[in-house]
């Protein structure tokens, strides 16, 4: 998938609950957040293993839903509201 409008592929990412969980934390916290700290809350909230939500995550960034930032080793995750918006998603509503 790229990262330009592949509706169908976004609206795929966004069928699992999980991932639709992780859309609509990052679309409240509005704000790049650490992997450590995003993927950590999300495996405690949803009752899920860090490789789980890993998995989830990385589904969400190749979709072009989540954009991800890599600083040395650590990385960064934040919505990608213009993707979302252009394929008819308003991420505040999800």
């Amino acid at each position: 998938m790229t990262k330009t409008t592949d509706t169908a592929g976004i609206f795929k990412s966004l069928a699992d609950e999980t991932r639709l969980s992780i859309v609509r934390k990052l679309a409240r916290d509005n704000c790049e957040v650490t992997s450590q700290d995003i993927v950590s809350d999300c495996a405690f909230t949803l009752k899920l293993s860090q490789p789980t939500m890993s998995h989830h995550f990385q589904r969400l960034v190749a979709s072009g839903v989540i954009d991800e930032r890599k600083e040395g080793v650590e990385k960064y995750y934040q919505l990608n509201r213009p993707l979302l918006i252009s394929a008819g998603i308003d991420a505040d509503k999800l």
